[in-house]
């Protein structure tokens, strides 16, 4: 067996997920640990949270690919009595490597937004952009394998994306849905895009109130599942190193992070 250290898994990620696909704005890549530094266990995270360092302390894992960056905004007083600073602490005291991809796991291919809508089985899934083969846009458009009418549909999503409720801005019903366009996390700032294909259904993982109006206005119709239903990363990337790490007889093991990192709970 030929030991692995960060860099390799590193490497691995960025050719699957290139950082140039993330946005401008986004803070993908390494943001804990040393990149020589050698690894063992690997945990696949939606989040890096007080309770996902906590299972991976417990589990003895030494590694965590996140989805979402945990150093996102500077650091201007390191109080550990704020809960987040006492879990940076504590990835630091047991020497935890993280690294972040973000943005560039929702547009590339293979990435997020094809994780989900093979999760509603869509047809003929592609970017709703693409510029000399390469998705300008992290949004995904397909069709469902046949026609729903407006409770079957719902009904239909709650299923596929394991959901009990789902929230839905709708001026009007409209007769069946079937061409549908995905945005796993945030998506208020597609609404020039959603407005150009046309969707008989938009879902996206994250609305405000206000953007909700808009689209309500421009007689959208548009379902919020939440951003937790990004928490398809962990089992997606989990089972791709393991396979990469099998394939190449790297002796590492990978799991999939259960801990729940979603702060709504409907009551």
């Amino acid at each position: 067996m030929t030991d692995i250290i960060f860099q390799d898994l590193i490497d691995f990620l960025d050719e699957k997920f290139p950082k140039e696909l993330a946005e401008d704005w986004d803070k993908v890549g390494l943001h804990f640990g040393m990149r020589q530094r050698p690894i063992k266990k690997v945990m696949a995270a939606l989040d890096a949270r007080p309770a996902t360092i906590e299972e991976a302390i417990q589990s003895e894992v030494d590694t965590l690919i996140v989805h979402h960056p945990p150093l996102f905004s500077a650091i201007k007083q390191f109080d550990l009595e704020e809960p987040i600073h006492e879990m940076y602490a504590q990835i630091i005291k047991h020497d935890l490597n993280i690294y972040a991809m973000h943005t560039n796991v929702d547009r590339a291919e293979g990435g997020m937004n094809d994780w989900l809508a093979n999760q509603l089985g869509l047809e003929s899934v592609h970017p709703t952009g693409v510029e000399e083969g390469v998705p300008t846009s992290i949004a995904r458009i397909g069709q469902l394998p046949k026609p729903l009418n407006h409770d079957q549909l719902i009904n239909y999503l709650k299923k596929q994306l394991k959901l009990d409720h789902l929230t839905l801005i709708q001026k009007n019903e409209k007769s069946v849905y079937q061409k549908i366009m995905i945005v796993g996390g945030a998506g208020s700032s597609l609404i020039d895009e959603v407005r150009e294909v046309e969707p008989d259904c938009y879902i996206t993982g994250d609305l405000t109130f206000h953007d909700a109006q808009e689209f309500y206005e421009y007689d959208l119709t548009v379902i919020d599942a939440g951003h937790y239903i990004e928490h398809i990363f962990n089992e997606e990337i989990a089972t791709l190193v393991n396979d990469w790490a099998t394939t190449n007889n790297y002796p590492i093991e990978v799991i999939a992070s259960k801990a729940s990192t979603d702060p709504f709970k409907i009551v």
